[in-house]
């Protein structure tokens, strides 16, 4: 299987293993189907390819597209939802529907698609900057520093930046004023997509049944916790 560099969910570490969260959970998964699981990271433009001419067995962290559909099986139970939410320098509130765009200068990062709330922020209430970043620790960067008002950031890959940058009491998640919850712009789920050129439904269908498992049995949550990255409780918002 393969996937991209993104820590928490899945990187190298300093011994040049690939860990993460979704790399312990897939194992765990493989295992209960009674077989082993290699994984590599790469560029993402290249897992996907890859996987697509069959050169590997599955790509994860995936969306679901129409596109990626025509060469991948996907199973039933979600991986893991991406959430992006608002980060802050200091605690801020702001409103649900970001009345106070107009005033804000606001991080993101290149290439990334927030969803069709996002886009229909943008129209309709058109924030004073955008900032555009490739990396999420120079988003943090630019927010410590003032350059920015707020960052929007996909949550876990987010925590764990913080904490590996030291950032955890200066940088917060910005609350919705209405609920005092965290203000998220969007939820998207991914799954694992797998070559329909390599991989037999029946296989897809035995995966999803251990993934069910997993997170029935509360071993899913015991790996997250694992991470350490004091998660908050967030809403889950979809376009």
């Amino acid at each position: 299987m393969r996937t991209l560099e993104n820590p928490p969910l899945a990187y190298t570490d300093e011994n040049g293993n690939i860990t993460g969260i979704l790399v312990d959970v897939i194992r765990e998964a493989v295992r209960q189907t009674g077989h082993e699981v290699e994984f590599r990271i790469d560029p993402w433009k290249r897992v996907l390819q890859e996987v697509a001419v069959g050169n590997a067995d599955a790509a994860f962290n995936a969306g679901l597209t129409e596109e990626r559909s025509a060469w991948g099986h996907y199973h039933d139970s979600v991986l893991i939802d991406e959430t992006y939410v608002f980060f802050s320098h200091g605690p801020m509130t702001l409103s649900s529907e970001l009345s106070e765009a107009p005033g804000l200068s606001v991080g993101i990062q290149l290439g990334y698609y927030y969803g069709e709330r996002f886009d229909r922020m943008l129209k309709n209430q058109p924030f004073r900057a955008l900032e555009v970043s490739q990396t999420i620790p120079r988003n943090l960067q630019l927010l410590k520093a003032g350059r920015t008002d707020v960052f929007i950031g996909d949550l876990l890959p987010t925590m764990y930046y913080l904490k590996e940058m030291g950032l955890e009491n200066q940088i917060q998640i910005v609350r919705a004023s209405e609920t005092g919850l965290p203000l998220v712009v969007s939820t998207s789920p991914t799954y694992v997509a797998f070559s329909k050129r390599r991989v037999e439904p029946g296989y897809v269908r035995e995966f999803d049944e251990a993934l069910q498992t997993i997170k029935a049995d509360a071993t899913f949550d015991s790996i997250l916790q694992s991470y350490q990255l004091n998660l908050p409780e967030v809403p889950v918002i979809t376009d």
